[in-house]
């Protein structure tokens, strides 16, 4: 006969018949264990109670690894919301930095001409510096020459008034009145020499700019 150990679960043999031993002690030849035999009936009917509660635990088991599965689930979903948002919102700022560098790029443009209309400002004022120069020497090249024709012209003035006061004592002669002639000859000499003196230094000056500076 063909026994099943309750405690390894092995088969073994016997060579009494099942009358024979139920409600007999039994002895494992696996394991050693020893335990009261009972009926085929009652055995499967034990067994099947322990199976039943076999499956019950295997069931709980199952039970509670569905539901940390589940919650692992909706962790894992809540996770992948906030990695999806995450997401969104890296791509809203990679897209502020793209509008960034194009800022960027334009600022560095305009910086650029702002360099250049600094450079332009720069030379229009030396520019307009070299012109207030110009416009400086010439004011005094301008000046010296007015004063130049200036002092020619007071100098005929001055011949012209020469001329005149010995026109008059001339006149004065010539009208018989009384003339100190010593006085006349002194004037008249004076002014002759004064006239020849002035002919003689108009005649080596002459409208020059370079004898003017």
């Amino acid at each position: 006969m063909i026994l099943h150990c309750k405690n390894c679960k092995e088969r073994f043999s016997i060579l009494e018949n099942e009358d024979e031993i139920v409600g007999n002690l039994v002895h494992c030849k696996h394991c050693h264990q020893e335990w009261i035999y009972e009926s085929k009936t009652k055995y499967l009917e034990n067994r099947l109670a322990e199976l039943s509660e076999d499956l019950d635990k295997t069931e709980v088991m199952l039970n509670l690894k569905k539901n940390e599965h589940r919650e692992k689930i909706s962790n894992l979903e809540n996770n992948l919301k906030i990695k999806k948002k995450e997401l969104h919102d890296q791509n809203k700022l990679e897209q502020i930095v793209l509008d960034f560098e194009k800022r960027l790029t334009n600022t560095e443009k305009t910086n650029s001409e702002q360099i250049d209309l600094e450079i332009k400002i720069a030379n229009k004022e030396k520019e307009i510096e070299s012109v207030y120069e110009d416009i400086y020497s010439k004011n005094i090249d301008i000046e010296k020459k007015t004063n130049y024709i200036e002092s020619k012209i007071k100098s005929y003035n001055h011949e012209k008034n020469l001329k005149t006061n010995v026109e008059n004592e001339k006149i004065k002669v010539n009208s018989s009145e009384v003339v100190n002639l010593r006085g006349f000859e002194k004037v008249n000499k004076t002014n002759k020499d004064q006239v020849a003196e002035n002919k003689k230094k108009s005649k080596f000056r002459f409208f020059s700019p370079d004898q003017l500076k």
